[in-house]
């Protein structure tokens, strides 16, 4: 079931699952799913199965929610993943109107689901390719020799202003160097 698969990426990511019947405002919506971040997100994630309860009853229970919200005066965002063939025409342009929208239909593929999810989800980022280029990896830090690379870390002892503000000062020195010597050339042509 889509729906369940979208529920245990959700969980797996933090989220919190809502119980169903979802209760707002003293309404209650029978959705597939509702789910709420917690920490690296304050979203309220509502899932909409097209496939098993139909366009129109989607729609409705979303406005619905999204209206609760409103006379709740919540600053929650309400993200609404469509399971289920893809809404077109008025059904998308009435879900857009009180929704972020994120259309998933039927993602077998557990990595594909995943994808169509990230941008509800924390970000992972890859492992260092190499070891040898990550300064801090080793027990010791082993710097190029590089005069530069020196003056940038005793800044960085000093704050990231500190480093910020020797890497530009490198810099308009290459650039300073590199505006004199073309006007070398110039005066002597």
């Amino acid at each position: 079931m889509p729906a369940e698969r979208v529920a245990e990426i959700l969980v797996r990511a933090g989220y919190r699952q809502i119980a169903s019947p979802l209760h707002v405002a003293g309404l209650e919506f029978d959705i597939a799913g509702a789910f709420v971040g917690v920490g690296h997100s304050a979203d309220l994630v509502v899932v909409g199965d097209m496939a098993a309860e139909g366009e129109r009853k989607v729609v409705q229970q979303i406005e619905g929610i999204a209206r609760a919200l409103d006379v709740m005066r919540s600053q929650r965002p309400l993200t609404t993943v469509v399971v289920g063939p893809r809404p077109v025409g008025k059904t998308l342009e009435a879900l857009a109107q009180v929704s972020r929208i994120l259309p998933v239909e039927e993602a077998l593929d557990p990595a594909e689901l995943r994808d169509q999810l990230a941008v509800l989800l924390p970000l992972e980022l890859p492992a260092s390719l190499s070891a040898d280029r990550d300064l801090g990896a080793g027990e010791t830090l082993t710097l190029p020799d590089d005069s530069l690379a020196e003056e940038l870390v005793e800044a960085s002892k000093l704050g990231e202003t500190a480093v910020r503000d020797r890497f530009h000062a490198a810099l308009n020195l290459v650039f300073a160097t590199d505006d004199e010597s073309d006007n070398g050339e110039e005066a002597e042509a």
